[in-house]
């Protein structure tokens, strides 16, 4: 079976590749751009995103995971509308094509109400950035498309993601290489808000998942089921990488700046029959022996 994979040249992409053929799936990874074929292990297509160009190039695909999105400043819409512009092409291309089976990767973003934590899929979503907003406006599109035009999408909202050769500053990122070189890692503020991290191993497992139930659309969290403060993580970080006790708080009354945002992930599990394989602890230890097989490990990308 031939899967499509739109950003499949990502950071996410690559581990959904990794376990599409671990399933016995053939991925295939569509780009706007030309790559290696040859070091992304499988075929590429290249493609505009535009409707025709998306029709031609969808030709013999049994299924879709649809990756590809631009992330913006977070702080204008109009940055972001292009994501909606590229959804719409690839699902009427699926639909005309008689494409139905499409696995969408939304966020935990889309929720921000600490008062009703753990989130569930039976709540109002209330993104607070403008990201979150474009991210449920493609879940809408999809839910259009499934309700009026026959196709089954899956809106997977994917808990706070990391892995191995992320190529960010984001803290959990900064902290794994700092904690690499046995720098010393810093807290600026209280560490009270818990947030939930999904390995990307296991985000890639769960949309695996959700291609196998070809006939069933809707929105699913999909989580880790444990959620940490800054300061938890750190410290787990730590302990991993060897570099046990090598932290400072700094201002720790001062205000962090984040919420706590974790889910309730029952449903993922009832009906995609998804569950996660590593805990945190354990996705850390796999991603510090792989840094350590590194020639070279940047404090900064």
């Amino acid at each position: 079976m031939k899967i499509a994979i739109t950003g499949g040249s990502g950071f996410l992409g690559g581990y959904v590749v990794e376990s599409l053929k671990n399933s016995n799936y053939t991925p295939i990874i569509f780009s706007r751009k030309k790559l290696n074929g040859q070091e992304l292990k499988c075929e590429l297509r290249i493609t505009d995103y535009s409707e025709d160009s998306l029709i031609d190039q969808l030709s013999g695909i049994n299924a879709v995971v649809h990756l590809a999105a631009k992330r913006g400043s977070q702080e204008k819409i109009h940055e972001f509308h292009n994501n909606e512009l590229l959804t719409q092409n690839l699902y009427e291309a699926c639909y005309k094509l008689g494409i139905t089976n499409i696995v969408y990767a939304s966020t935990i973003s889309v929720y921000s109400n600490e008062k009703l934590l753990p989130w569930s899929e039976k709540q109002l979503p209330a993104p607070n950035s403008m990201y979150g907003v474009s991210k449920l406006a493609n879940e809408h599109i999809g839910n259009i498309y499934s309700a009026k035009k026959g196709l089954f999408i899956k809106n997977l909202r994917l808990a706070h993601l990391f892995g191995f050769k992320e190529k960010n500053n984001y803290m959990i990122n900064r902290f794994m290489r700092q904690a690499f070189h046995h720098e010393q890692l810093v807290i600026n503020g209280k560490s009270v808000a818990k947030r939930e991290f999904l390995y990307a191993k296991d985000a890639a497992k769960a949309i695996v998942c959700a291609l196998k139930k070809k006939e069933i659309s809707g929105t699913f969290n999909v989580g880790s089921g444990e959620a940490f403060t800054n300061y938890e993580v750190a410290k787990i970080i730590n302990v991993v990488f060897k570099n046990k006790g090598n932290l400072l708080v700094k201002n720790p009354e001062g205000e962090e700046g984040i919420y706590s945002s974790y889910m309730d992930n029952s449903k993922s599990k009832k009906v995609l029959m998804f569950s996660p394989d590593y805990t945190f602890f354990s996705a850390l230890t796999e991603i510090y022996t792989l840094m350590r097989g590194l020639d070279d490990v940047p404090l900064w990308y």
